[in-house]
């Protein structure tokens, strides 16, 4: 369950940001490195919503929790309750 639901992750993740390196290096700095951007995160947002029923509020958000692919993966794995 917790490789497919990364898979998932990252296939969202990668789709949005236009690169397969959030795939290949969980811990790229995404925010750093300007691969994900406000609107983007907004968008990934979405996308959880939509894949898992999950709702991230973007207020409640902080980009430190979502810096990297797998804190991303981590995240939302404790918001799932995984």
């Amino acid at each position: 369950m917790a490789a497919a639901l990364s898979d998932k992750i990252l296939h969202h993740l990668a789709s949005i940001c236009g690169t397969d390196e959030v795939r290949t290096n969980p811990d790229l700095a995404l925010y750093e490195r300007e691969v994900m951007d406000s609107m983007k995160t907004v968008e990934f947002i979405v996308a959880m919503e939509e894949e898992f029923g999950l709702y991230v509020s973007p207020a409640e958000l902080e980009r430190q929790t979502w810096a990297t692919p797998r804190k991303i993966i981590a995240d939302i794995q404790h918001r799932l309750k995984l």
